[in-house]
């Protein structure tokens, strides 16, 4: 099953609301070199980089969590959005 780009950016959209939300930027690219997705998370000039290998993203397509970049994306939250204004609904 080969996986899109715009597939997985927006399979991770529909699975965390709070990329939404928060109105996160949100840019998804396969790495070669990594042979993984690469996602970007930017927020007022904030980022987070995080990877999902091959076998996450198509359990993400397939409707499951991907767990490592919930946690990523969770942390980036807790980090920069908690307690401050920066990510005002």
């Amino acid at each position: 099953m080969s996986i899109s780009s715009s597939q997985i950016r927006g399979k991770i959209i529909d699975l965390y609301p709070e990329i939404t939300k928060y109105n996160l930027d949100i840019v998804t690219e396969f790495s070669e070199e990594k042979n993984s997705w690469v996602v970007t998370l930017v927020k007022d000039g904030e980022t987070l980089f995080t990877h999902i290998d091959k076998d996450d993203a198509k359990k993400c397509i397939e409707g499951e969590r991907c767990v490592h970049f919930g946690n990523q994306l969770m942390g980036f939250i807790d980090a920069y959005c908690t307690g401050s204004s920066a990510c005002h609904t």
